[in-house]
């Protein structure tokens, strides 16, 4: 048995709250002294007392915890999904603000251009509006943005995030748009500076739906066995092509590689990656021989492992949206073998 100065310090809640607890007919202690008055507790009072903390920190009231039964879950699980949809609402208003030119925050306002949606084709780029009006461009090797394709409603697509009559947002940035007789020509202003202009060739001008237009891989393939991948892999570097690798980076410079921390390969196809925020990726990705599979995605990442200098490296392919949306080449992530 407890009394209430020992229940209150192992359980962390004030006397003071115990005891309105108790006035609140939530809390009823094993024993009460009817001389004295003081209270004991048992083992059934703790219980009761992180039933009342777990409930309340759900956002149940203490009448509703007093008269807690399956009606007061139903009750308080609408009422949660009700904040969460205005939460989400919220959200996708706070989304929906962005600077102008003028640096003043505006709504996202969706208004309908039929001749934007479809798929475009890059002819090439300009640096002057009036080359780009003409039709005077050059195909830039080092600008990606070859093949677009523009969603109806403005829904995001790839590295855009948002489009409306006059605008589309490249990763929440406003780049204006217009047409010259048949060609789309988008206007790249970065820091308030015109970079250049991107002039494309309509292919169509078909509504498709996201699942239409990505690419996926065929990852039927069943589980094959390869000894050699099996272990764990630490990120030590990131390269366009396998030849370019010169070595891996140590040290502060690896956090440039962003996404990936290390992997662990395991037996019958399953691993886990670690990430660089500290979270995990093992849900939906599996493994067989050549390849690293993303299910969600449905992309095979092909893998390949070189011995360099005494040392196993795994190089795997990096399929993101840049791949799946824009058809670009993937790169590769460069792993160093810790253990096995």
């Amino acid at each position: 048995m407890l009394r209430i100065g020992d229940f209150s310090k192992l359980t962390g809640v004030p006397a003071k709250t115990i005891r309105y607890y108790e006035e609140e007919g939530l809390l009823i202690p094993a024993q009460v002294d009817t001389m004295t008055g003081y209270r004991q507790y048992n083992q059934k009072n703790i219980e009761q007392l992180l039933k009342i903390l777990y409930l309340k920190g759900l956002g149940f009231k203490l009448a509703e915890i007093r008269d807690f039964d399956d009606t007061a879950v139903i009750k308080k699980s609408k009422e949660l999904r009700q904040k969460l949809k205005q939460i989400r609402k919220s959200l996708s208003d706070l989304s929906n603000l962005y600077k102008d030119e003028k640096g003043e925050l505006i709504m996202k306002n969706f208004i309908n251009d039929e001749r934007l949606v479809g798929k475009w084709e890059l002819l090439g780029t300009a640096v002057e509006k009036k080359d780009a009006l003409t039709g005077k461009v050059e195909l830039d090797k080092y600008f990606n943005l070859k093949k677009l394709v523009f969603l109806p409603n403005g829904e995001k697509y790839w590295v855009f995030t948002f489009w409306t009559k006059g605008h589309i947002f490249f990763k929440d940035c406003p780049l204006n748009y217009e047409f010259a007789d048949d060609k789309l020509i988008i206007e790249f202003k970065f820091d308030g500076e015109v970079e250049f202009y991107a002039v494309y060739k309509n292919i169509d001008h078909k509504a498709y739906k996201k699942e239409e237009v990505m690419i996926k891989d065929d990852i039927s393939m069943p589980f094959e066995n390869d000894e050699n991948l099996i272990g764990v892999w630490r990120v030590c570097g990131f390269v366009q092509e396998i030849r370019d690798f010169k070595g891996e980076i140590k040290g502060d410079e690896q956090e440039e590689f962003g996404y990936y921390k290390d992997v662990a390969i395991m037996d019958n196809g399953k691993l886990l990656f670690t990430l660089a925020d500290g979270g995990v990726l093992k849900d939906n990705i599996r493994w067989t021989k050549d390849y690293i599979i993303l299910e969600v995605q449905e992309v095979a990442q092909k893998y390949i492992i070189k011995e360099i200098n005494g040392d196993k490296y795994l190089f795997m392919e990096h399929k993101s949206g840049d791949y799946s949306y824009g058809g670009m080449k993937p790169c590769y992530y460069v792993f160093k073998r810790a253990g096995k």
